[in-house]
């Protein structure tokens, strides 16, 4: 299991890195253009949108499977060890049906929707925008999956 979770970690990292780094020099590309060379470029902005959400969406993901989400631990601190655990379980599992829900079935259905929309600077396909809704998705599940499978393990362990 941890070479799975070492192995999404290292993807997403390098992933989201390459696109931020092409976001600043799509951003440095705007200023010159526009600034220096007199003529803004067409597809900068919209091409940074569209990286925007993906890294977004891959981030989200990412966050979940490092448990580095944003939580109120305030209760979750003051009980036992086993509780906390269960408390993560109930966590993941309401990640996952959200995950189901939301970013894969209703991503599913906006990207098959918005496939006809042409993006106006860069002409592709809205829907192929909207595809990092639920990749996201299915990492965030994969990643639930990893995490209950660790709580379940260190529930064990606090038993014995």
């Amino acid at each position: 299991m941890e070479i799975i979770r070492k192995g999404l970690d290292r993807l997403l990292e390098a992933v989201c890195c390459l696109v931020l780094a092409m976001m600043v020099a799509v951003s440095c590309w705007q200023v010159i253009s526009r600034y220096i060379v007199g003529q803004p470029s067409t597809i900068t902005e919209e091409l940074l949108r569209f990286s925007l959400v993906w890294i977004s969406m891959l981030g989200m993901a990412y966050v979940a499977g490092k448990q580095q989400h944003i939580s109120l631990t305030i209760l979750v601190d003051k009980v036992s060890a086993q509780v906390r655990h269960a408390w993560m379980i109930i966590l993941q599992l309401t990640f996952m049906a959200f995950s189901t829900w939301i970013l894969i079935i209703g991503g599913l259905k906006i990207s098959a929707i918005s496939m006809l929309q042409i993006s106006p600077a860069l002409g592709i396909p809205m829907g192929q925008v909207y595809y990092a809704l639920p990749i996201a998705g299915v990492l965030i599940i994969i990643y639930s999956i990893l995490n209950i499978i660790d709580s379940l393990r260190a529930m064990q362990h606090v038993e014995k």
